[in-house]
């Protein structure tokens, strides 16, 4: 037989890998995001960006041996992601909040797998990406991390 298997797990280990690999795949994006916003604005709005970056790099490299340490081959970032048009403060301001709508909601499909550890975890980076994004101006929602904020 030639090839290669799938690392994946199947069953509950299958599922918490494969949320593990949604909420990396999410950090990578927030990383590449926030380096463009960060490049892109004025000094007030770059500050924060820059703290947001290295919290979202934090998580990335926790994601990263989360996988590891599951014997689950973790996946590299994009090469390129979609960014705003325009880079008014408002714009990336917008932008960033969805970037954290995006690792929240990646972060609530981690937190519905069987994993204690990884629902605790999970549970923690929702609520710091609820804070970023209320930080950045956006609105609490009633569910933070459910498309649109509702069930």
């Amino acid at each position: 037989m030639t090839g290669t298997l799938d690392p994946t797990p199947s069953g509950e280990a299958g599922a918490a890998t494969a949320a593990l690999r949604d909420a990396l795949l999410a950090e990578h994006a927030a990383v590449y995001g926030y380096s463009f916003a960060a490049a892109h604005t004025d000094a007030d709005l770059r500050s924060l960006c820059l703290s947001h970056l290295e919290k979202h790099r934090a998580w990335r490299d926790t994601l990263h041996s989360a996988l590891v340490a599951r014997d689950a081959v973790p996946p590299g970032g994009e090469d390129a992601y979609q960014l705003p048009e325009h880079t008014g403060p408002e714009e990336l301001r917008s932008f960033a909040a969805g970037l954290e709508e995006t690792t929240a909601q990646a972060y609530l499909e981690l937190a519905a797998v069987p994993d204690a550890g990884l629902r605790d975890l999970a549970g923690r980076a929702l609520g710091e990406a609820t804070l970023r994004m209320l930080a950045l101006g956006g609105q609490l929602s009633a569910f933070p991390g459910f498309p649109g904020g509702e069930l």
